[in-house]
């Protein structure tokens, strides 16, 4: 009777103690791209997910080390995919499995493909196959950027998948170029998705092509170049075109040729097309007269061509063609100052500035790391900006090193440099007025003024909420009366250009976006002619001509014209001390001569009487 009680009681604990054990809810797996740490090369990891009743926790195993970004990620992926599927948090647990080839795993992008583990193994829909996705997760469910786009692809195509699911970013965002490049280069499709709704239509529906989604960008924008009207706003003070013709001519030829060299391969033919087309419709604009606007549009489509041409570097390649653009960047020395190319050599020295500040920090930021290809294309769209801005200060300074009257800025431009760098500084740092401040310490102050203009206007006509209609009014009453110089001008004509464009657009967003273009250009273009005035009535004439580019600042300049005042005075002293004593000896002479002379004639007559 005992025994029988005995035996009851255990058939009861074993009950209970099955009762108590977590059951498995669902699993799921994924093969996700990532980034092995060491050498910086793509590889997938496979990461499995087991949900079980419980209370809420989430563990992450399978690495030695697994940093804390990645635990934090695959919570929210844990958190979201519960709520997604209607199920409570804190009613089970969930334990990730990570099985990499790095023994270090860290970083949050693998949020995205945890949440969608957590969905498949709720919903017990299994995930199709040939997939893979990356990208963070945030607690909304929206998918963020990641790095390592270019590296992480190579490995999915190495592994056979037929689709990327990537994170979707905004038709200005330079990643959206990395997305193209790399969906060209490796032939698989890049299908960006802002949130796990949009990820998983493709990751449950293996029947949906992913070509027919993939990332596309036209690079071709329809300016409506044949009906434009013909730039009116006229040049009023050095007004000298001949220079920027040849600037504009020297800008087309270098993005021709680099536009040339992509379109003979075969994968990037279809893009380097898109490229050439942008380079026809400049040289229509030019036509018309808008000759910034048309070298602005072939210096962007010149960069653009070598970010895609650059794709196959490696590491030491690559970094060696940053180091010719730097040392060719370092190397330019603007000509004297003269009262006919000072504005032309003061522009071309603002671009020698941008262009070396830019390259020397993408080499240093090159240098600072073990550096992916993601990093090694974004160095080298610097590289081809750095390039293009020096190119052109080099043309500027080959062309106009030209014979005149040497000029030198006057002391009296460094409160107004100073003005203006404090102007802009409420608007945060930028390129502009970085170099701005650089230029400043440098005590080129005509260099630091423009180049503050150029933070200035720029920031300040971001933040407008004019209509539209007030806009373009606004930026023709300004741009008319903003031509003291060519590059000003020109940037007047570009406010011009926008203002037709955004009449003839019957896209309200477009009418407005190109509206707001112009009236930065109108901006830009008030402050470039009212500063290159303030310049031009500052010159000093000299007859030596002044430092540029150097750490020689407007102090010393006026140093050097007043010890050149101070040599000429002397030179004129001595010339005219010679000149005394010579007059002095002359008539020294004459009144020796004339004593001898007496003397003779005594003597003449004494010798007659004896």
């Amino acid at each position: 009777m005992q025994s029988r009680y005995i035996i009851v009681l255990l058939a009861v604990s074993l009950i209970l103690a099955s009762g108590s054990a977590a059951a498995t809810v669902g699993t799921a797996s994924i093969r996700a791209p990532a980034v092995i740490l060491y050498n910086n090369t793509g590889s997938l990891t496979g990461i499995t997910v087991n949900i079980t009743t419980g209370n809420g926790s989430v563990n992450v195993t399978g690495a030695k080390y697994i940093a804390s970004s990645t635990v934090q990620s695959a919570q929210t992926a844990a958190m979201y995919g519960a709520n997604y599927t209607g199920h409570n948090f804190y009613d089970y647990n969930y334990t990730y499995d990570i099985i990499s080839q790095s023994d270090n795993v860290s970083g949050p992008s693998a949020g995205a493909a945890m949440t969608m583990l957590a969905v498949s193994a709720f919903e017990n829909r299994p995930l199709r196959s040939d997939f893979t996705m990356t990208g963070t997760i945030s607690s909304n469910g929206s998918i963020g950027e990641i790095g390592g786009v270019y590296d992480k692809s190579a490995a999915a195509v190495s592994a056979g998948m037929a689709l990327i699911l990537v994170p979707k970013v905004s038709r200005n965002d330079p990643e959206d170029e990395l997305y193209l490049l790399v969906q060209t280069n490796f032939g698989i499709p890049l299908v960006q998705v802002a949130n796990i709704s949009q990820a998983a239509h493709f990751a449950f529906n293996s029947s949906i092509n992913g070509r027919a989604n993939e990332t596309t960008l036209n690079f071709y924008t329809n300016y409506n170049a044949e009906s434009l009207p013909n730039a009116t706003i006229m040049c009023t003070s050095s007004c000298n075109y001949t220079l920027f013709n040849r600037l504009l001519n020297a800008t087309f030829k270098l993005t021709n040729n680099e536009v040339d060299n992509l379109s003979s391969n075969p994968k990037f033919a279809p893009i380097g097309m898109q490229f050439g087309q942008v380079l026809n419709q400049s040289s229509a604009i030019a036509r018309h007269g808008y000759l910034y606007t048309a070298a602005d549009i072939d210096f962007l489509d010149y960069v653009n061509a070598f970010y895609f041409d650059g794709y196959p570097s490696n590491r030491s390649d690559a970094l060696a063609q940053l180091h010719r653009i730097q040392n060719f960047c370092s190397s330019l020395n603007p000509p004297p100052l003269t009262t006919s190319n000072y504005n032309y050599v003061i522009n071309a020295e603002l671009r020698q500035l941008w262009g070396n500040y830019t390259i020397n920090q993408a080499v240093q930021s090159y240098n600072s790391s073990q550096i992916e290809s993601d990093e090694i294309l974004d160095e080298l769209y610097l590289g081809a900006q750095s390039n293009g801005w020096c190119t052109a200060a080099n043309l500027v300074y080959n062309e106009s090193a030209q014979a005149g009257t040497y000029v030198a800025p006057s002391s009296s431009l460094k409160s107004v440099a100073l003005h203006r760098i404090d102007r802009a500084l409420p608007y945060g740092l930028s390129l502009y007025l970085v170099t701005a401040g650089e230029a400043y310490n440098q005590s080129n102050y005509p260099l630091a003024i423009l180049d503050a203009d150029y933070a200035y206007a720029l920031a300040n006509a971001s933040e407008t909420q004019l209509p539209t209609g007030r806009l373009e009014n606004f930026s023709i009453a300004v741009a008319n009366n903003s031509t003291f110089g060519v590059w000003a001008t020109e940037f007047a004509r570009e406010a011009q250009f926008y203002v037709a464009e955004s009449h003839d657009s019957p896209n309200q967003t477009t009418a407005r976006s190109y509206a707001i273009s112009a009236y930065t250009a109108a901006l830009l273009a008030s402050q470039i002619s009212n500063d290159s005035s303030t310049i031009s009535n500052s010159l000093l004439v000299t007859t030596a001509p002044a430092a540029q580019n150097s750490n020689l600042s407007s102090s010393d300049v006026q140093k050097l014209l007043d010890y050149v005042r101070f040599s000429q005075e002397v030179i004129f002293a001595l010339l005219a001390i010679v000149i005394i004593l010579l007059i002095i000896n002359i008539v020294f002479i004459n009144i020796v001569m004339k004593s001898v002379n007496q003397k003779n004639a005594k003597g003449r007559k004494g010798r007659k009487g004896r």
